[in-house]
């Protein structure tokens, strides 16, 4: 992989880590007498770095594929994304049943809710479908990414000019329909607009196009229009108001966050990423695991009990929790996966 792609992989690994560190001590952790806990409450910003990252990959992919079927994309993203998942979802059902010496309760429409990828976080935003699978709050993300990657395949084979400004239009106007009944529906598309700026972003590379505040002006106007809407929004529903990490605050947060970053990271290319090997760099090894660790980490580390009876010292019993998952997470990503895929191609071809 060539260096300026190692970095994407780099924020990846990154994004990831601190995503753990987030649920595991944004309610409080004190190192030398000192509270700091506040450098780890902005999990939600790190999974807006995911969408970014996540668009880009996707076009840079698909750009670069030889089959751009709906059939071959569909089935490459399927396989990525469920394989690991269903196996996720098994062995959080055998932990809980383990800690519990009882089977979990989970009614059937959450199951299928998930599968079908329409879970959201109801205690954060209005009119969710259905809540993450077994309390693995972390997968709410999921239902976002996959049907982005539905409408990108779709728009992509069927919209041939002006695709961007397509999408950007419909998240907009989406944005404006939120403020009236937020819905499954409207948030998604609403947030498409994040993740496909991923997409222009990679567009632009593969061309060898200058990526600057002017390449990316229309892009930084979508963001900051929808900043104003969900500004709008805040002030509309001021009464329903209970925490910045609720919605309507936090999908302000959000696109707000996507604003900054978008602006950092066009800076930072200016200055030639100074500093980022000594950062950012340090979690590209992380990365090949990354979405492993971020599907798991919610059972397997913040809320875990399974080793408590043979640890009691915090610390410890954090890092064996953090080394369990991460061995976890290397034997679904790195062993099972590509071994189920091959086994599944081949059926399949």
């Amino acid at each position: 992989m060539n260096n300026k792609l190692s970095k994407l992989e780099s924020i990846r690994g990154f994004a990831a880590v601190y995503v753990v560190l987030h649920h595991s001590f944004a309610s409080g952790i004190v190192i030398l007498g000192y509270d700091i806990s506040f450098l780890f409450r902005f999990g939600q910003e790190a999974v807006i770095l995911f969408f970014f990252l996540s668009g880009f990959v996707i076009q840079y992919s698909f750009l670069n594929s030889r089959d751009k079927s709906f059939k071959s994309f569909f089935l490459k993203r399927f396989l990525r994304i469920y394989i690991p998942l269903f196996i996720v979802f098994l062995t959080n059902y055998l932990i809980l049943w383990v800690q519990h010496n009882k089977l979990p309760t989970n009614n059937l429409w959450n199951i299928i809710g998930n599968i079908l990828m329409l879970q959201d976080n109801g205690s954060l935003k209005p009119n969710v479908i259905c809540e993450p699978f077994l309390g693995n709050s972390p997968l709410w993300s999921l239902s976002y990414e996959w049907w982005f990657y539905i409408l990108f395949i779709l728009v992509s084979l069927n919209v041939k000019e002006n695709v961007s400004n397509l999408i950007y239009a419909i998240g907009t106007i989406s944005a404006i329909t939120y403020l009236i009944y937020p819905n499954f529906i409207n948030r998604e598309l609403m947030y498409l607009i994040i993740w496909w700026i991923g997409t222009d972003i990679a567009r632009l590379y593969i061309r060898k196009q200058k990526i600057s505040f002017k390449s990316l002006s229309i892009p930084l106007y979508i963001l900051g229009l929808n900043i104003l809407i969900l500004f709008v929004n805040i002030e509309t529903h001021k009464r329903n108001i209970t925490a910045i990490g609720r919605s309507p605050i936090l999908e302000f947060r959000h696109f707000s966050f996507a604003f900054l970053c978008l602006s950092i990271a066009v800076l930072w290319q200016k200055i030639n990423w100074i500093g980022f090997n000594q950062t950012f760099g340090l979690f590209e090894k992380i990365a090949p695991i990354s979405f492993g660790i971020y599907i798991s980490h919610w059972f397997l580390i913040t809320s875990a009990h399974y080793f408590d009876f043979l640890i009691q010292n915090k610390f410890f019993l954090f890092c064996a929790y953090s080394v369990f998952c991460l061995i976890f997470s290397y034997s679904i990503e790195i062993i099972i996966y590509p071994w189920v895929k091959r086994l599944l191609n081949n059926s399949f071809a």
